[in-house]
């Protein structure tokens, strides 16, 4: 045989060998697809992997791809080696592009060291925790769950993770809790129209009398006593009301407890009903914690709901005080604090309940029947205050206490309505510009501000505001938020446009806090209506301070 003709026969069995290895590999590759293969050996003279592909498994792969959930298997040092289609819809990716890179690129930067917390976690159990993963269309909140495979021979570990989509639940969540708020407003309004109508009764009848007997000074001042604290009833009515149906942030200040409650005792017969007897053992003292009062008496108010709800044929809603030195505790930082307890003689709770009473939007009633703001927005609000709150529970009753931060003050927060007019004489005379859309508004805060020696000019609207303001700049604008055409909003923002630099007042009853936020900035300042005069005075002499 010559040289060629054995170079041309060792050539052909090269090809031949070599298709032969190609349909093996072909083989290899479709039963792998298929899940006909036990296992496949990789390896070379020094290194062997085994790589078990149980024919069992193929339902469950079937499962995992066509599950709503996101899956991925992740290496011990978190490269995506697997994605199903629903990963890669929640990453916005294509899986064949997630495969092999680390699964902390799809994850909010600073959820990095969580991330490999869950990871090195779930080693000894699952590891549950929210995160937010990252994609072109933007964040998207998902509830992740890790779990490490146990690893075979010469294998290294395995983690499984499943990835939850959060998005829709917040929606709902949120959706939820605005519910939850208006039918808590739900509870209160049965006797609003009522409660408003026997106010507007005392304002007039005792207004009336006044005009009837003008020439009694003593007498005069009874009524006009008993009409200013209508005013102030009604006011707190809407302004517990307001806060139900929107969002309202913190303002944290020194609260005498004692007096709050006891203020509330109205509010409390009117949700209670008849058959229920309330108790209040508060003490002598006024003992002051930092809350925000307002949210505190909706927090209070939401108890005595759901103590209601928990007593239906009647029983005993006790609310107490105690004072206590803290240390060395898990949920509160050391110091002075205050336990305010609301306790009922209800149905309790069983144990596992109560464990979760806390938890957002959590709640064993019926729909429809009732579900209050949610004892998770009680809990919120003595966080937000640097407190806490705890929840014990039993057959034959419930008990909510609040711990509330001591306020090293020395007096409470002063009550608007009663705050002193600001002596004129102490005053220079800066010039001040009121505009507000209502004539009797308007015509109060006027003779108010010229009797408390400022000059005084007024305008019913934005406009007229400032083409009097182009000519004449005031020291100070006293400004409606709320009104027609050109609001308050809007006034400031041209005034300043316009090089108008003065302090700006917001004189508002609007319930759009969030209105109210945007429109905020340096040297402008706030004044709630209804307010007093005391109130005006004191705003007015800080703004131009």
């Amino acid at each position: 045989m010559s040289d060629q003709s054995h170079f041309a026969s060792l050539e052909t069995a090269t090809v031949e060998e070599l298709r032969e290895r190609l349909r093996e590999a072909e083989d290899t590759l479709d039963a792998i697809r298929s899940g006909a293969v036990d296992a496949v050996v990789v390896g070379s003279d020094d290194d062997r992997r085994i790589y078990t592909l149980e024919s069992a498994d193929r339902p469950y792969r079937v499962l995992v791809e066509q599950m709503q959930e996101g899956a991925v298997m992740l290496s011990a040092d978190g490269i995506i080696l697997y994605a199903n289609e629903r990963a890669g819809q929640l990453l916005d990716a294509q899986v064949e592009h997630m495969v092999g890179s680390a699964f902390s690129a799809f994850v909010l930067d600073g959820q990095h060291a969580r991330l490999q917390e869950l990871i090195r976690e779930s080693a000894t159990g699952t590891a549950r925790d929210e995160l937010t993963v990252l994609s072109p269309s933007g964040e998207t909140p998902v509830h992740c769950s890790f779990k490490a495979l146990e690893a075979e021979r010469d294998q290294d570990r395995l983690i499984c993770g499943v990835i939850s989509d959060l998005s829709q639940q917040r929606q709902m969540e949120a959706r939820l809790h605005q519910a939850q708020k208006m039918e808590a407003v739900g509870q209160l309004t049965g006797g609003l129209a009522h409660d408003f109508n026997n106010l507007l009764q005392a304002i007039h009848g005792n207004l009336e009398l006044v005009k009837r007997t003008p020439s009694d000074p003593e007498r005069v001042l009874r009524w006009t006593d008993n009409a200013m604290r209508a005013v102030s009833r009604g006011a707190k009515l809407t302004a517990q009301l307001l806060a139900f149906s929107r969002s309202q942030k913190l303002e944290l200040q020194p609260v005498g407890l004692t007096r709050l409650v006891h203020g509330m005792a109205d509010l409390f017969d009117r949700t209670l009903g008849a058959g229920i007897d309330l108790r209040l053992e508060l003490g002598k003292d006024d003992a002051l914690v930092v809350a925000d009062a307002t949210q505190l008496e909706l927090a209070l108010l939401n108890l005595a709901i759901n103590a209601r709800d928990a007593m239906p044929t009647g029983g005993v809603l006790r609310i107490s005080m105690v004072a206590w030195t803290i240390t060395d505790d898990a949920d509160l930082a050391d110091g002075e604090y205050v336990e305010l307890s609301v306790a009922d003689t209800g149905t309790g709770m069983p144990a596992d309940v109560a464990a979760r009473a806390f938890e957002p939007f959590f709640t064993t009633k019926e729909l429809g029947a009732g579900t209050g703001l949610g004892l998770a927005q009680v809990y919120g609000i003595c966080q937000q205050a640097g407190g806490h709150a705890q929840i014990e529970s039993s057959p034959g009753g419930t008990r909510v206490s609040l711990f509330l931060r001591r306020s090293p003050a020395a007096a409470a927060a002063a009550d608007p309505c009663a705050a002193a007019i600001v002596n004129a004489s102490d005053l220079s005379a800066p010039r001040i510009l009121v505009v507000d859309d209502d004539p009797d508004v308007r015509t109060f805060m006027v003779e108010t501000l010229v009797a408390l020696g400022y000059r005084v000019d007024s305008a019913a609207g934005g406009r007229a505001a400032l083409n009097m303001m182009a000519s004449d700049p005031p020291d100070l604008l006293v400004l409606d938020f709320a009104m027609p055409h050109l609001d308050g909003a809007a006034v400031a923002k041209l005034a300043r446009s316009q090089g108008l630099h003065m302090p700006i007042v917001f004189a508002s009853g609007y319930a759009d806090t969030s209105a109210l936020d945007a429109a905020m900035g340096n040297n402008i300042s706030l004044l709630r209506k209804p307010f007093s005069i005391g109130n005006l005075s004191a705003v007015v002499a800080a703004a131009l301070a």
